[in-house]
């Protein structure tokens, strides 16, 4: 497979928690890396940051014509999860629509880069599990809704006009550095800082996927020819129950009992099953995860201890 070595890449995005360990990688992969986020962007090593909003027209287009790239990463998006109406407007803004701009000024600025986006196995939404290329999506929130009308009109412009894209679509990433308001980083937090973290009876079973292994995939696929114009799965393909997560952090961080199973209900219209099959991932880019969840558990653990 060819490498990234010395291709000019633009990152949307950039500062989050996957979009910081993409800059990395691509540095090290010896790729000329520019990025565009409204944050500061700590990586000193990329050739030059766009600090601007992504729903910005003009600051958009002039990241575009100035990285001139070869390949575009657009992981900039809404997590608006909520399905209140007026959301809606909101994520179909965000992440529908601004994707539109992106491809816009690709072309107005007569950039012909590849363009890898990043989806979510959660447009699957209710759909039955393992989580299919191939099936019909249920997405139910305004995010899955905005991210599969993104992921439609992608594949739509690659059909009719060429585009040359690859919608990546991950199931629950996870690693340091992620925002602490998601699920692993907090129960992680709690039981370092010796609190109590009450969860639900945690039957319900996820698919989490190592940030390093979700990075490979986005790079693997931006130089594989056969990921054009598809949607790739990725995911660890092995779904774990959240009770049985939870108890092994505790293990891993070496105390017990912190974590109260039960103690708060199941939200209304839990998804008890959630995975996803990544093996067309295999087939078009030679990738599989690599992280077993309990060593991507003891990086994350360990890192959180060195950042306390």
């Amino acid at each position: 497979m060819p490498d990234i070595a010395n291709k000019r890449v633009l990152v949307t995005g950039a500062a989050g928690f996957i979009g910081t360990r993409l800059l990395a990688r691509l540095v090290d992969d010896g790729a000329r890396v520019f990025a565009l986020d409204r944050g500061p962007v700590a990586n000193t090593r990329i050739e030059r940051a766009f600090c601007g909003d992504i729903a910005d027209a003009n600051a958009l287009r002039t990241a575009v014509r100035e990285s001139a790239p070869d390949v575009v990463f657009h992981l900039a998006a809404s997590l608006v999860r909520s399905s209140e109406l007026l959301a809606f407007r909101h994520a179909i803004e965000a992440n529908l629509l601004v994707t539109l701009s992106l491809v816009e000024a690709m072309q107005a600025e007569c950039v012909d880069a590849r363009l890898i986006a990043m989806g979510t196995s959660e447009e699957y939404g209710t759909a039955p599990c393992p989580f299919d290329e191939g099936e019909r999506e249920s997405p139910v929130s305004a995010y899955s809704l905005s991210k599969l009308a993104m992921t439609r009109m992608l594949e739509t412009l690659s059909r009719v006009q060429g585009l040359p894209v690859t919608i990546i679509r991950p199931s629950l990433a996870y690693g340091p550095g992620q925002r602490p308001n998601m699920f692993v980083p907090a129960l992680i937090a709690a039981i370092l800082e010796g609190r109590e973290f009450p969860t639900t009876p945690g039957e319900q079973t996820r698919d989490f996927v190592y940030v390093d292994d979700l990075v490979d995939a986005l790079v693997r696929a931006s130089v594989s020819g056969a990921a054009l114009g598809r949607v790739i799965n990725i995911g660890s393909g092995d779904a774990v129950r959240i009770c049985d997560l939870a108890t092994t952090v505790e293990r891993l961080a070496g105390v017990s009992g912190l974590v109260k199973l039960g103690a708060i209900p199941y939200r209304a219209g839990e998804q008890m099953e959630y995975s996803v099959d990544s093996s067309l991932a295999r087939e078009l880019i030679g990738w599989s995860a690599t992280t077993p969840l309990e060593e991507g558990l003891r990086r994350t653990i360990d890192a959180a201890r060195s950042e306390a």
